[in-house]
């Protein structure tokens, strides 16, 4: 005879199902009560559609010190892509404040308006000028863009907010940067200061690279705070244009430009931005920082320690001649264009010049490491002329008794020795610039 179990397992299970349920109930309740996180002193303001169609949106950041400061104005920091970046720069505003390396300011976002807009294709018509094939037709509206910002974005924040009209920084990335810069010389003073990160300047064939010429022509002054960087580990597109770029504007000698230009080693296209706007924005409020830097420019600059020596002397016979001093520091060699400038100075109407120079570049050890005479007849002639347009040189005529050579150096001590072919004497000028990698 089977016996009745002595308990019965129906009752715990039934227990453990309603447990199980009140106990899903319980945290779908606190999981619901759970607040987002939400960034203080920060408001969003849709704007009516503007002049170009398009529906946007702000993003903006005020100081801790707006509403107990009722009469104080602030500097703005207004931001390409603000879906993408506002926080980012809301973090690293904050910090600098802190370190007192920057004025409270007010942090304004670009952004669009709607459900799950398509930020990518959204910024491309917007922050490209002109058409690039590259893009196709979604591309080349950044003249109307920057007519909304001029017209509708800066007048709604100043007057909504109190904002100082005196100081305005815009800041982008890669397209937003090509925009920064493009806005630059389309609307010379809307802006004091600008951060380009990683900035598209292939666009276009370089346009704004030819825009700027196009600016230099008719303007000496810049007055304008510019910040370039790109990362090492970016698209030579990038890397090479970048460089080039704040070579051209060096070359332009503006009266007013303070310019810094910076590679962010180790990073990609987009890791570039926490290091470029921490130091861009650092650069960009030097003027109005409530503890200015107590060097001239702490970190801001290229890593480069040699950009370009220049020194012109007269020349003579036997021991008698022109000898000028290279220093390579750090841990790296560096590859550089010697130069001795001859002939080419009848050019700039110099008396006496030297009529075919030649140079030797000895190191410490007293030990020829590069030399030429004629740079015409140099294997790699035809290089040494790309290379001189390159670092900002002005070319050698075709045929010219000019001498120029690149070399690599390790670092150390150098002597470029510059003398007259046959003993021939006259000024000359000695060159070297360094090759950027």
């Amino acid at each position: 005879m089977l016996m009745p179990p002595l308990f019965s397992l129906a009752p715990f299970l039934r227990f453990r199902r309603r447990f199980g349920l009140l106990l899903a109930l319980l945290l779908a309740a606190s999981a619901a009560a759970a607040a987002p996180y939400t960034l203080g002193n920060t408001e969003v303001q849709a704007l009516p559609r503007s002049a170009n169609g398009r529906d946007y949106t702000l993003y903006l950041g005020l100081p801790s010190s707006y509403t107990t400061s009722p009469a104080r104005r602030y500097p703005v920091v207004y931001a390409c892509d603000g879906y993408w970046d506002f926080h980012l720069l809301m973090a690293e505003t904050g910090n600098l404040l802190a370190d007192g390396a920057i004025p409270e300011c007010i942090v304004v976002g670009f952004s669009y308006t709607g459900d799950h807009p398509d930020y990518g294709a959204l910024r491309q018509w917007d922050y490209t000028p002109g058409y690039d094939p590259y893009a196709g037709a979604n591309s080349g509206h950044a003249q109307e863009f920057l007519g909304v910002v001029a017209n509708q974005f800066i007048p709604y924040v100043e007057s909504h907010y109190r904002a100082d009209p005196a100081f305005r920084v815009l800041a982008g990335s890669s397209y937003g940067g090509l925009f920064t810069l493009y806005a630059m010389f389309e609307r010379p003073g809307l802006f004091q200061a600008y951060i380009a990160a990683s900035p598209a300047l292939w666009w276009r064939s370089y346009y704004v690279a030819s825009r700027e010429r196009e600016y230099a022509g008719t303007h000496r002054s810049l007055p304008a705070r510019v910040y370039l960087t790109f990362a090492g580990d970016e698209t030579s597109a990038i890397r090479e244009s970048t460089r080039s770029f704040a070579e051209q504007l060096r070359r332009s000698h503006y009266s007013d430009l303070a310019l810094a230009v910076r590679e962010i080693a180790g990073e990609r296209h987009s890791g570039t931005k926490p290091d470029a706007y921490n130091r861009g924005l650092r650069f960009a409020f030097v003027p109005l920082a409530p503890r200015p830097p107590v060097v001239a420019d702490p970190g801001f600059g290229s890593p480069s320690t040699l950009v370009n020596l220049s020194t012109r002397g007269r020349v003579g016979r036997g021991d008698d001649v022109m000898i000028a001093g290279l220093v390579i520091r750090g841990l790296q060699p560096k590859r550089l264009l010697i130069r001795a400038v001859g002939p080419m100075l009848a050019e700039a109407e110099v008396a006496g010049y030297l009529g075919d120079p030649a140079f030797r570049v000895v190191d410490a050890s007293h030990r020829t490491v590069a030399e030429n005479d004629n740079w015409n007849d140099a294997d790699d002639a035809s290089s040494l002329a790309t290379i001189s347009r390159q670092v900002g040189a002005v070319p050698f005529p075709q045929g010219s008794r000019d001498a120029a050579t690149v070399v690599t150096l390790d670092p150390g001590l150098y002597t470029v020795v510059v003398e007259g072919v046959d003993g021939a004497e006259g000024v000359a000028l000695v060159e070297a610039y360094e090759i950027a990698p």
